[in-house]
Parts: structure tokens; sequence; C-alpha cells
């Protein structure tokens, strides 16, 4: 049973491996975790660790990481895709907060910025970098006739996704910060009544993620306690609805590994 049980943590870390994306031209390995509890693997890239332990239905995950703090956090189920977006939204933001001291990301900003530069130009975008005299900078490109913009501000090891467009790319947009939907019956919240269409479509897709008010404004968090956070809002929310409806988003606590993940679905 050891046996299986290792073989299976094995084969789950190498597809998770092949979803993380590779930083400083380093792809992520992955190994059996030495001296783990029960059969493990461990997924690293430099510095940082991942320890990935199949339970059952469900995947636990930790940072393994010397000099970080011992965060850890269950899966529900244990697709590649649902255990690879739980670590780009909520452990490696917290495995680079403790790496990377506050001046040190000061210094790095535009280095992990010409990473998501050189990455949006390999999918064929045009990025624009910009300077904010708060300390912020961004890359700003298209989403087809949408603005899309990435900024890293001071010392914050996590960056801000900034959308605005029409409501039919709202929800390729959201795709790559919310979890996959959990299955039937787990549903966190229904729409408002009043609250307008845009958040009614919005809810419709991501009930099991998203909330709304009456004012309109969809907002979400990180169900795993992570420090992404984000917002929909229409321009009027009473005004008619439709594919080209114009809205704007936002998501914070967006780390580069998930924004680089990313990319691919906002170019």
């Amino acid at each position: 049973m050891r046996t299986s049980d290792s073989a299976r943590a094995m084969s789950l870390a190498a597809e998770v491996a092949a979803l993380l994306p590779a930083r400083h031209g380093a792809g992520w390995t992955f190994a059996p975790a030495p001296a783990a509890a029960r059969p493990a693997a461990r997924l690293s890239n430099g510095p940082r660790h991942l320890l990935l332990t199949p339970d059952g239905g469900r995947t636990m995950l930790a940072t393994g990481t010397p000099d970080t703090a011992d965060v850890s956090l269950t899966v529900a189920g244990s697709t590649p895709a649902a255990v690879a977006g739980a670590a780009l939204r909520t452990l490696l933001p917290r495995i680079d907060h403790a790496l990377d001291p506050p001046p040190a990301r000061r210094s790095h900003r535009l280095h992990y910025l010409a990473e998501v530069a050189a990455r949006l130009r390999e999918l064929g975008a045009s990025p624009t970098q910009f300077e904010r005299a708060d300390h912020t900078t961004a890359l700003a490109w298209q989403l087809g006739d949408a603005a899309v913009h990435f900024s890293l501000h001071g010392t914050r090891p996590t960056g801000t996704v900034g959308f605005a467009g029409r409501l039919g790319v709202i929800e390729q947009f959201l795709a790559p910060f919310l979890p996959p939907h959990p299955g039937p019956g787990r549903v966190r919240a229904t729409a408002h009544r009043g609250c307008g269409g845009v958040a009614r479509r919005v809810m419709a897709a991501y009930a099991h993620a998203v909330e709304s008010d009456a004012d309109g404004l969809v907002r979400f968090t990180d169900s795993d306690g992570g420090p992404l956070q984000g917002w929909v809002m229409p321009r009027d929310v009473n005004g008619p609805t439709g594919p080209r409806t114009p809205v704007t988003a936002g998501v914070t606590g967006v780390g580069v590994d998930l924004i680089l993940s990313a990319l691919p679905t906002l170019t």
C-alpha cells in the first residue's frame, strides 16, 4: 500500500510541477519527500519547496521551505489543476514573502516585471512599462479590446492585476484567479435582488467563489487564506447588460508565479 501511495504522490507531483511556471529559466523538479510521516513528494524551484501529500480524496500542501512559516492547506480533490492553483494563489506568495526581505523586493521589482514582460512578448503581446510616483511599477497590455495591467508597489511581494473592458471577456479574465467549482451543492452565495445584470452574470459563473452586494459590486477572496482579493464593478449598475457592457475589475495579492501562469489566458 505504501508503495502505491508513494507512486500516486510522485505521479501527482509530476503533473503539478508541469503546471507551475518556470522562474529564471528553471522549471520545477520533484522527488520523494525525505523523512515524511506519510508518502509525499517534494517539489522544488531554487530555494522554494512545496510538500505534496495525497490523503484519500484530498491533497495536503505545505510550504516545505526552510526559514518560512509552517503553512499548510487541504485541497478538495486531487486534480493537478486544483492542487497547482492552490499553490499559486496561496502558498507561493507566502514563501516569497519569507525568502525575499523588503529591501530585496524593492531592488528586484524591475527584475520580476522583466520576467512577466518577457513571457508576454513570447505570447505575442506588446507590454508597455510605466512608473508612478508612489513607487509603483507596472506593465500594461491588451486582451482583445480590453486593457489589462499588472503592477508591483514598494516592497510588497505580490501585485495587482487590473482590467477594463467588456463584460463578455470578464469570465476569461477571472478564470486564472478563482478556484475550480468544488462540485454540486457547494455554493457560497446568491446574487442580491437589484444588484444588476453584471453581478448576476458573474455570480452565475462563479457562485462558489464570489459574493455580491446590492450596489452591484462583486467581491472575492482566497478561500484558503492567501493574500488574493478581487472585485468586479459595472460602469452603470442599472444600465442594460450585454456582452459589450463596460466593466472594471481588479485582483490584489497576485504573486509573480500566478501572473506568469495566467498570462496565456490574459493575452
